[in-house]
């Protein structure tokens, strides 16, 4: 198949054309699907591994998009071939919902037979996968390759639905394994972002948990982001099995995080643990006191996780395990949407459309605060920010489960400041629902947005299954075709046709597959996205310790020395 390029989709951005409306969106929707096709086909061509002395069904990470060679790491003046499965997720995703749209089953045997190797070859004997953070395969050394000999799992959620059907057995075992890895001490769950491998569990769930204050001093570091794949594991093994305990002990977990929620704000924190010298009261202790905690502090980075991805993962698991009432998603659905409700009632700056930095009691900080040096560093992470795409989504998917008119407040105050709507005051006419009359304002969609971010694209399409608007979908197609026209090049994905670097697990492709599904009334056929930006790090030659998602997806032609 002939390489994709953004010119042979030009004018596929949603503009009414002759046939009207719906054969616009129709039209739009036919050149997405080309154009993830011509995508799949690229990586399957040039990305299998041909690397070693045997061949694999595994997929290299990345691609140059101008010479086809394969990402790579060079450490210790070796030069690795990256394979990590867990940054391939939204790869496999897009395989499967591929197959479902063009009823071609290869791409789908594709992921199935990527997967079934990874069980068979790359599972460690207590059950996890080398996989994630810190760990890859080289198809060229045919060795695992590391920056230390640990699972970490960060917002990556896998596709466990498919691993599920590829092998019940393995998967069962790599979800109960995760967890005993992760976890120090399971009466408060003490955990550490780095899983253990080489070590042997055998107590699945069997343990005492006592619950206690949080913001304990521990062993490990309860980020959410860590917390949050924790969770979805257990959670979607209950799905699985019907099994009570994983499902037990995900709500413990989730609550932990509820539990670090301010009596008078109801902000929740980033963790809810400390270790010993905890980094932000060292830092902030001499001005702000006791509420100084890293679980108390909002900057950019941690609320961003916070209450961007975290917040989307706990919105989505529930809506899997079914949220309504007596269901046993509907407590993730009421904990994310309660905080979401607080951090738009105490953090948003509806003047500005901007969030603030803050300590979760509603205690403002500014750059000016930093006044050590420390662990946080970065000045911009301390003065206020737009909302971004990651914030519409949450509070697009909140407002669709719970129908709450704070979330749809926010949505339409995020989407006017990312262009995507203008706000009039209450009194609009014909909005599904009287939505404007429950939260007191109206929406107008604005058809000639430049927008073209994935995440604004799945917003689009949660507010059109929330509401039944067309005009939603109309909007969805103009953001679609937005993002072909400025991230479809040469046949791969990339942030810009500046960059030259193409990630095999790119979110862009399954958005547009998503989009194709409900402009066909088949939302059900491509498999949800979730809010996973994986990464791999490690120290790199002449660069030092570096994440992949920087020096290798993030790198431009227009940067000194780069072809």
């Amino acid at each position: 198949m002939a390489d994709g390029t953004a010119a042979e989709l030009r004018g596929a951005g949603g503009a009414k054309g002759t046939g009207g409306v719906g054969s616009a969106i129709d039209e739009t929707a036919a050149q997405c699907l080309k154009a993830v096709r011509q995508f799949a086909d690229m990586v399957l061509r040039h990305g299998r591994d041909v690397y070693g002395s045997k061949r694999t069904p595994l997929l290299v990470d990345g691609l140059h998009v101008d010479t086809l060679e394969p990402a790579t790491w060079r450490k210790d003046g070796e030069t690795w071939v990256l394979s990590n499965l867990a940054n391939q997720q939204h790869f496999f995703r897009t395989l499967d919902g591929l197959s479902a749209l063009t009823e071609e089953p290869a791409y789908r045997d594709v992921a199935v037979t990527a997967t079934r190797y990874g069980f068979d070859h790359l599972q460690d004997p207590n059950g996890m996968l080398y996989w994630g953070g810190h760990v890859a395969y080289d198809l060229a050394g045919e060795r695992l390759v590391m920056e230390r000999h640990n699972q970490e799992l960060k917002a990556h959620y896998p596709y466990y639905q498919l691993m599920w059907q590829v092998d019940p057995v393995a998967t069962k075992q790599m979800l109960e394994a995760s967890w005993e890895g992760h976890i120090l001490d399971w009466s408060n769950l003490d955990m550490n972002r780095h899983g253990r491998y080489e070590v042997a569990f055998e107590r699945a769930w069997q343990h005492e948990y006592a619950g206690g204050p949080v913001f304990f001093v521990g062993k490990g570091l309860t980020f959410c982001n860590t917390g949050s794949d924790l969770i979805y594991a257990a959670g979607l093994l209950h799905h699985f099995t019907g099994e009570t305990p994983p499902l037990e002990w995900a709500k413990r977990m989730a609550h932990r995080y509820v539990e670090t929620r301010n009596q008078k704000t109801g902000l929740g924190g980033y963790q809810y643990s400390r270790i010993e010298n905890d980094r932000a009261a060292v830092q902030f202790g001499p001005e702000f006191g006791a509420r100084a905690l890293e679980g108390t502090i909002l900057d950019k980075g941690h609320a961003t996780l916070r209450y961007g991805v975290f917040c989307t993962a706990e919105l989505l698991l529930g809506e899997i395990l079914g949220h309504a009432a007596g269901q046993p998603g509907e407590d993730f659905v009421r904990w994310a949407a309660d905080d979401l409700a607080a951090y738009a009632r105490h953090a948003y700056d509806t003047e500005s459309n901007r969030f603030r930095a803050m300590f979760s009691d509603g205690t403002g900080l500014s750059p000016g605060d930093i006044k050590r040096p420390g662990y946080y560093k970065r000045l911009a992470d301390f003065s206020p920010w737009a909302p971004e795409p990651i914030h519409l989504w949450a509070y697009a998917i909140a407002f669709r489960l719970t129908r709450d008119p704070i979330h749809w407040q926010m949505v339409v105050r995020i989407a006017r400041g990312l262009g995507l709507a203008e706000l009039d005051e209450l009194g609009a006419q014909n909005n599904p629902g009287n939505l404007d009359e429950a939260a007191g304002m109206s929406v107008r969609a604005s058809q000639d947005t430049a927008h073209d971010d994935p995440h604004t694209l799945l917003a689009l399409l949660d507010l059109h299954h929330a509401t039944g608007d067309s005009s939603f979908l109309e909007l969805a197609a103009r953001v679609a075709g937005n993002l072909l026209n400025a991230r479809f090049q040469k046949g791969f994905f990339l942030p810009s046709a500046d960059h030259v670097f193409a990630r095999v697990g790119a979110l862009e492709p399954l958005a547009l597959l998503r989009f194709v599904a409900a402009a066909r009334g088949a939302d059900g056929a491509v498999p949800a996205a979730w809010p996973a930006d994986p990464y791999f790090q490690a120290p790199h030659d002449g660069l030092g310790r570096s994440r992949d998602t920087e020096i290798i997806y993030g790198r431009r032609r227009s940067d000194r020395g780069v072809t």
